[in-house]
């Protein structure tokens, strides 16, 4: 910078002697033949010595705010302007200058701002324009502080001069700025809007899958307990089948025995206590069979009571157990057939018994009832027919229940491992849910602090 004029600033308090000036004045121009460079007490004055000659006057051509206006919405234009406030802050000190080496737009305008000052400086003449360039300075740098503290709603007066120029490119900049602010905000609080959204539906989505896996829990429990009664079944049925099968080989055998009897009748007048001691032998045995008719009536009861807790089950199973409800349906009834053969075969056995004990007596008394007790084994040959055909009936209807109980164990288990799978699926997706849940409220706390920050701002 060259001044061509001595420029001094004095306190209102401390006037230099032999100069004089207003009330309203901080400093004046004057034009002495040299002066010294000079540093005030406080600061604020200067004085060059040396012959001071006015330039001629260049036209003044006011420069188009086009390339300001382009750059006037950088936030870093706006945060200069008020740092460069700050750097002139000194009232009237026009030897202050931006030191910005950078090429960008701050850099521009900073450069700008120098060349302004420059100018200003030489076009300093007289005391009267000298006053309005200060007052504008000071206006300026006002309206430079008041946007820094974050009013968005002052705007400098656009006059004639080159600071019209500047408070032109300067409003243009606040008003973009606040446009920023504006859509900052706005933006911020639809996010906040949408994050109170994604977090009420992240929360049901939540219960719902919690609600879904401790339903999916319960029906796994209910199949468990399920799987394990159809195992309990067909073991029971297996027993059935077991125990069916023993009646036909005891059967069978009684069977044998009564055709010997029948052919040794013509040997037993000869052998009276021999075959007394056989009929004997034959009434032990059919106590040993109403042992084992009254364990088979007892396990037609256990089927039958089984098949009716089978049939509930099925029942609270809804309409995956329908197919089950019609097994233990038939096991119920094949469980009663069972009971009433039971029956009839105990009626039976104690038919025999009083016959073979009749047939004892005879023996012993006269020989002459061999003949009766030769039909009377006969008969006892039929029954153990009829027995051998329902013990067979029996343990083919026994192992018929225990392949059918072994199928429904199957197929209740592949239903709880699909519940398992279930399960698992609806516990991750209540994590995932939860993690979103999560991650919408720490977006809901961003949003809330941008908003924060934007509500500093003052805006129109």
């Amino acid at each position: 910078m060259n001044p061509n004029w001595c420029l001094s600033f004095w306190p209102r308090h401390t006037p230099p002697a032999g100069r004089r000036r207003s009330s309203s004045q901080t400093g004046r121009i004057t034009p002495p033949t040299s002066c010294t460079i000079t540093s005030a007490p406080h600061g604020g004055a200067f004085a060059t010595k040396r012959p001071l000659h006015p330039p001629a006057r260049k036209p003044f051509h006011r420069p188009t705010a086009t390339s300001i206006a382009d750059r006037s919405s950088s936030p870093e234009l706006f945060f200069f302007g008020f740092n460069f406030g700050r750097i002139i802050a000194a009232a009237g000190n026009l030897q202050a200058r931006a030191k910005l080496e950078s090429d960008d737009e701050v850099g521009h305008m900073a450069k700008a701002f120098n060349l302004m000052l420059d100018r200003i400086t030489k076009l300093v003449q007289t005391e009267e324009e000298r006053d309005t360039m200060q007052k504008r300075l000071m206006q300026f740098l006002v309206l430079v502080s008041d946007v820094g503290k974050g009013d968005l709603t002052k705007r400098g007066e656009v006059t004639a001069d080159m600071f019209g120029n500047l408070a032109d490119g300067f409003n243009l900049m606040i008003q973009r700025f606040a446009q920023l602010m504006r859509q900052v905000r706005e933006a911020a609080e639809r996010v906040n809007k949408s994050a109170g959204a994604l977090r009420d539906n992240a929360g049901q989505m939540a219960g719902t899958a919690k609600h879904q896996a401790d339903e999916s829990i319960k029906a796994l429990q209910a199949v468990e307990q399920l799987a394990a009664s159809m195992r309990q079944v067909a073991e029971i049925a297996g027993a059935s089948s077991e125990s069916a099968r023993q009646v036909l080989q005891a059967t069978e055998r009684g069977r044998v025995a009564v055709q010997e009897t029948v052919q040794d009748m013509q040997s037993i007048r000869a052998a009276v206590q021999r075959m007394s001691k056989q009929v004997k032998a034959l009434g032990d045995r059919s106590l040993e069979i109403s042992q084992i008719v009254s364990t088979i009536r007892d396990i037609a009861n256990q089927t039958n009571l089984l098949a009716l807790n089978a049939a509930i089950e099925a029942a609270g199973a809804g309409e995956a157990g329908a197919r089950f409800a019609v097994v233990a349906d038939q096991v119920r009834k094949l469980a009663e057939s069972s009971t009433q053969a039971t029956r009839e075969i105990a009626d039976l056995v104690k038919v025999i018994q009083s016959e073979t004990q009749d047939a004892v007596v005879a023996m012993e008394h006269e020989t002459q009832a061999v003949e009766a007790g030769s039909a009377s084994a006969l008969r006892t040959g039929d029954v153990f027919k009829e027995i051998s055909a329902i013990a067979q009936r029996s343990a083919e209807l026994a192992q018929t229940i225990a392949a059918s109980a072994a199928n429904q164990t199957a197929s209740t288990d592949q239903v709880g491992r699909s519940i398992k799978d279930f399960t698992g699926g609806a516990m991750a997706t209540q994590k995932a849910t939860d993690l979103t849940r999560v991650t919408v409220e720490d977006m809901a706390k961003l949003a809330e602090s941008l908003t924060a920050s934007v509500a500093q701002f003052k805006l129109a």
